[in-house]
């Protein structure tokens, strides 16, 4: 089974942040590239009350990770878009059950 990861990134100013993922267009299909032979199923931007946050499913949590974790193309976008600290990461296992759709 899959593995969903959510990523939150503290941002002082959510619409400024927005333009800034905006303003790296290129840089994020760069990544978006790089992640498609590397296990990524889907990926998701949300925004909440000063934070961005990423919710991305993956074949597994040993992929998404790798992909992550010091990942220099990541770190330059954190910094672009003004993320005010480290980020928090969830990763949860996947299962089935009735009514899921």
């Amino acid at each position: 089974m899959s593995v969903t990861a959510i990523v939150h990134f503290p941002v002082a100013d959510v619409d400024k942040a927005i333009e800034g993922l905006q303003a790296n267009a290129a840089l994020l299909e760069e990544i978006t590239e790089d992640t498609k032979g590397a296990g990524i199923l889907h990926h998701r931007f949300v925004a909440g009350s000063n934070e961005l946050v990423v919710i991305d499913e993956w074949e597994t949590a040993e992929q998404f990770r790798g992909f992550f974790e010091g990942n220099p193309k990541v770190q330059r976008v954190t910094s672009a878009i003004g993320v005010t600290g480290p980020p928090t990461v969830t990763v949860y296992n996947s299962f089935e059950a009735a009514g899921a759709i």
